[in-house]
């Protein structure tokens, strides 16, 4: 999974869609909670089980069970 870390810091999206065919793991699940709350924005990422929306105050709409 190519993860939003890697964009410019110049770029700031208020929101980044991911759609992955695995499923999100832990390590990835907590990186991207940090990076939608440093970066204020949105992210949604779709994979093999369900749909994870990161809102910008860090909070997962999974309530973090993965």
């Amino acid at each position: 999974m190519k993860h939003p870390s890697c964009m410019s810091s110049k770029s700031k999206p208020s929101f980044i869609q991911i759609t992955n065919n695995l499923r999100v793991c832990g390590d990835c699940h907590r990186a991207t909670k940090m990076i939608a709350k440093i970066r204020q924005c949105e992210i949604v990422i779709r994979d093999a089980n369900r749909i994870h929306h990161f809102h910008p105050n860090g909070q997962c709409s999974c309530q973090d069970h993965f």
